[in-house]
């Protein structure tokens, strides 16, 4: 791994977290990111590129797009990575459901696209899944990874089937279920994000539902599970490992917390007011909580940030708008 590391760009916390990191005897490697332009790509290659990894972005934002077999192939032949870690998705509920077609050509055939590439080419490939993936779930959760998959939702298939050819065209594989993630640049959607989005307007936060429950994991977090994954030795390839905290929080305590974290970080734009209720979407679980002893025991994994921690430092870190 590379000696230097751009400490400007990273704080005290984060810098720390680095030399605790195993695999510290790892040769630096280039990896390939689709979607590394996006809330989890982004965060994923400032921590790599910080560890001393070169990474080589393949976003539909730069005109790259993994529906276009020809193209991808063509950018792995040219360029040769070491890693393939695929996060490029149609990634919302509602916007899977709203053009179904873009989700299955980007979600299913876009992955089956990487897949084959990747295993053309004997290049270990990750693969970021969903936690949705265990819908409905019929069994009693914590939920470890010998839970049935199906999903019960356009977007949940649709990673399901991606799932399905990473695991027969890709050689070695790994796949990463993600729980309900968050972070400062997760708007407008999801409890946080949906909660942060109307706050910073001024707008009293909706809540949907509020007794189902959910497994809570901050983007740092992810980013960290996702070098893991890609520095991981061999043997602890070819295997679906769910990556979250196996901290179990109702929706209405998690929305509480966040108010509260809001006004500690904003005491001018405190918000006083109600929180605005209604009926909880069908598709959620009535407890959705990880078994993560897995991924802690093969990747050494464990999620640093406990909600509340997670919920003051994305408040104190600007967004990309307030960067500039």
């Amino acid at each position: 791994m590379g000696n230097s590391h751009p400490t400007s760009k990273i704080g005290i916390r984060d810098l720390l977290r680095l030399y605790r990191l195993p695999n510290t005897s790892i040769s630096s490697m280039k990896i390939l990111i689709t979607g590394n332009r996006g809330f989890v790509g982004a965060e994923t290659q400032k921590f790599l590129e910080a560890n001393g990894h070169e990474v080589i972005g393949y976003d539909l934002m730069d005109h790259k797009d993994i529906r276009d077999g020809t193209q991808f192939e063509q950018t792995v032949v040219t360029l040769m990575p070491d890693r393939i870690l695929h996060l490029a998705a149609v990634a919302r509920f509602t916007e899977a459901d709203k053009d179904p077609k873009l989700c299955y050509e980007t979600n299913v055939l876009g992955t089956r696209n990487v897949a084959v590439v990747a295993g053309k080419y004997h290049i270990p490939l990750a693969y970021a899944s969903t936690g949705s993936v265990y819908m409905p779930i019929k069994q009693e959760p914590p939920i470890t990874e010998e839970f049935g998959v199906c999903g019960n939702s356009v977007y949940a298939c649709s990673k399901y089937i991606g799932e399905e050819f990473v695991r027969s065209l890709a050689h070695p594989w790994m796949c990463l279920r993600y729980a309900h993630l968050y972070g400062r640049e997760k708007r407008m959607h999801g409890l946080i994000g949906g909660y942060l989005t109307r706050l910073q307007r001024g707008l009293a936060p909706i809540l949907y539902g509020g007794n189902q429950s959910n497994d809570f994991c901050y983007i740092k977090d992810i980013a960290v599970a996702n070098y893991l994954a890609v520095t991981a030795s061999w043997d602890k390839w070819n295997q679906n490992y769910n990556i979250g905290t196996g901290e179990e929080l109702s929706a209405e305590v998690a929305g509480d917390k966040f108010i509260k974290a809001w006004n500690n970080a904003y005491p001018k734009e405190a918000y006083k007011g109600k929180v605005e209720k209604k009926e909880g979407r069908t598709v959620d679980p009535a407890r959705f909580v990880y078994d993560v002893s897995k991924a802690t025991r093969l990747l050494n994994f464990t999620a640093e940030y406990k909600f509340e921690e997670g919920l003051k430092d994305m408040l104190n870190e600007p967004s990309k708008s307030e960067k500039g």
